[in-house]
């Protein structure tokens, strides 16, 4: 192939009926931005001048030293400071040049060899050269806790600089998604990537500098003025601001003190889909799933029964229609609608079936069981009709909601007491992204502890399934033996959505990074 430029306590349903009724009362009935109206306001704003400062509010603190993986919590900056080589178009997923220029793919498909772009500098003041390439692969095929490519990337039989400007990537195998890595992983200063792994100093090609982080509270990002595009940034600098209650980051929105607010409840969005002032930009890569995973080595959890009874407990529809308002789709695989793995009559396998559960439990002894269940702060509501719907089957379960610096630490430990309920990505382009990448479900060293032969056999046949016919075949086995073995499945579909105020020309790239190279603010 060739191309050139071009997410403690019982809730009743209807204290959660009511609450969202007099939300819905309080605020009032409007839709979203329709897509038309928002091309044409960012098209009316790029007049905007330049200069200023852009201020972003996220609900999450940043994690400097998870940068290189797909994340919410570094999705406002990671783009802002590093470059990846290539980008995908999200609609047509078509390859768009960044640090790359073109690219020529041969040997079948087990060489591909990339042409830099000139006059590319770190910020430190070093130029960017086909060496930062080799180091920027290597260091994110061996670091730890891994880079989600890095089984990709152990495929490579050799990384070769072959000039200053060439790169020349050969694997022993044909590959089909080099570049969905490509477009995921940035490149790394080697000067400096020991020390981005502590967050202790950041370095990038990007348009904005790392200037100042503050743990807890915000970081400031400063305009590079060496960057390799011309006339980019606009902006001086970019805040970002760590706003964690939903509430208080719409009243700052309201308020005009903040520009942009990622990461919008659709409570929140009620407070501003109405007013022509705010434009509401839900994003269009389908790629979150809320999933509920079981820690196979805790308790009763060992027993698959226990798991398939808490899965067949669960309301899905309930949690859509009432903390997602009908914009999520119940889902118990973690294929989104839009992948090649979609199956629907999959996606409704845990159909809500109390009778089954309490069956399935009491058949495995664990009837009356207690459980944890810990939830990541975006997904508490939604957890709190998991706990509810668990106490309906007859468990016991004791909700726990984990602020983002436990969350981190559970995860990079794998150390879940129980249950444990979050989002997940790598729904939206090769579906063996999610069976390799996404760490609640990869097939090695996944969240929850489960490991299995028969699944690595099955990831491996989707891998290599050509053909749609064969494809189908294989992405329905797969799916078939994650919700037979239930270590974790999705619960709904929702995409993420964003809401700004007087910011132009700002995108974001199909993992949901914000990208505001060319953005400027009324």
């Amino acid at each position: 192939m060739s191309n050139q430029p071009p997410p403690d306590g019982l809730v009743p349903r209807r204290d959660i009926l009511r609450w969202g009724a007099a939300s819905l009362a309080l605020l009032g009935a409007s839709a979203c931005t329709s897509a038309v109206e928002r091309e044409a306001r960012n098209r009316t704003a790029t007049t905007g001048t330049r200069g200023g400062r852009l201020v972003i509010a996220q609900g999450t603190d940043i994690i400097p030293k998870t940068v290189v993986n797909q994340s919410a919590q570094n999705a406002t900056w990671r783009r802002q400071v590093f470059n990846s080589l290539i980008r995908l178009d999200r609609k047509t997923h078509e390859v768009i040049p960044e640090l790359a220029t073109s690219w020529k793919t041969s040997d079948g498909g087990r060489v591909t060899t990339l042409t830099l772009r000139e006059g590319v500098t770190w910020h430190s003041g070093r130029p960017f050269t086909a060496d930062d390439v080799r180091f920027s692969v290597e260091f994110q095929r061996d670091m730890q806790p891994p880079f989600a490519f890095a089984w990709l990337l152990k495929q490579l039989s050799e990384v070769e600089a072959v000039d200053s400007g060439t790169v020349r990537l050969a694997f022993d195998e044909p590959v089909n998604n080099l570049f969905d890595a490509l477009s995921l992983m940035i490149m790394l200063d080697r000067e400096s990537a020991q020390e981005l792994m502590t967050g202790a100093r950041v370095i990038g090609t990007g348009p904005f500098t790392f200037a100042e982080y503050r743990q807890g509270t915000s970081l400031r990002l400063d305009r590079y003025a060496n960057y390799w595009e011309s006339g980019r940034p606009a902006l001086d600098s970019v805040l970002v601001r760590v706003i964690t209650k939903p509430e208080a980051r719409m009243s700052a929105l309201r308020s005009g003190q903040v520009h942009l607010a990622t990461g919008v409840g659709p409570m929140e969005l009620k407070q501003v889909e109405s007013d022509r002032t705010f434009t509401v930009t839900p994003y269009d890569t389908y790629s979150s799933g809320v999933y509920l995973g079981c820690n196979v080595n805790a308790g009763p959890l060992k027993d698959k029964r226990v798991r398939q009874a808490v899965h067949y407990a669960l309301d899905r529809r309930r949690i859509a229609e009432e903390i997602y308002r009908g914009k999520a789709t119940p889902n118990a695989t973690p294929w989104s609608a839009t992948s090649p793995a979609h199956n629907q009559r999959l996606a409704d396998h845990y159909a809500r079936d109390l009778t089954r559960a309490v069956s399935l439990l009491k058949e495995a002894g664990a009837d009356g069981a207690e459980l944890i269940l810990e939830s990541a702060q975006p997904v508490g509501k939604s957890a709190e009709i998991v706990e509810f719907n668990l106490r309906e089957a007859g468990l016991k379960p004791r909700l726990r909601v984990l602020n983002a610096t436990q969350q981190q630490e559970r995860i990079e430990s794998r150390s879940f007491e129980g249950m444990w309920m979050g989002q997940h990505g790598y729904n939206n382009l090769s579906p063996t992204n999610l069976l390799y990448s996404a760490m609640p479900y990869r097939t090695t060293q996944n969240l929850f502890n489960f490991a299995s032969d028969r699944y690595e056999k099955l990831a491996q046949a989707a891998l290599r399934a050509t053909g749609e016919s064969e494809q189908r075949a294989a992405y329905d086995a797969v799916t078939e033996f994650i919700l037979d073995e239930a270590f974790c499945c999705d619960l709904v579909h929702a995409t993420s959505t964003a809401v700004t105020n007087g910011v132009s020309a700002w995108d974001y790239t199909v993992w949901d990074d914000v990208l505001l190279g060319k953005s400027t603010v009324a």
